[in-house]
């Protein structure tokens, strides 16, 4: 028989320390979660407009969205390559069939 087992009262005060430690390791892990970024302006931005139109998907032989392609409200068209494994590339360009104003499809 160890000493562990024989003495009930170090069992209990080795689960209160594993406890103590848990319940820290968690306080500290959801005190990331808190607004403390968005307070000294390193969150996310604030969205003003949102654009939930859908976009125009052009698909390569492999039948896989490779570039979406949509316009801004500004008379832009904004084309963007899909299917990466690094950051993708966002072009754009001034498009006359762009509308400034509304969506253009």
């Amino acid at each position: 028989m160890s000493s562990f087992d024989a003495c009930p009262q170090r069992r209990w005060l080795v689960f209160a320390l594993v406890a103590v430690a848990l319940a820290v390791a968690v306080m500290l892990g959801m005190a990331g979660c808190g607004g403390y970024d968005d307070a000294r302006g390193r969150g996310d931005a604030p969205v003003g407009n949102r654009d939930d139109a859908p976009a125009d998907v052009i698909n390569f032989p492999d039948t896989f969205g490779n570039v979406a392609t949509k316009c801004d409200r500004y008379g832009h068209r904004l084309f963007v390559v899909t299917h990466v494994k690094t950051d993708p590339t966002v072009v754009v360009i001034v498009d006359p069939t762009c509308s400034t104003g509304g969506v253009a499809r």
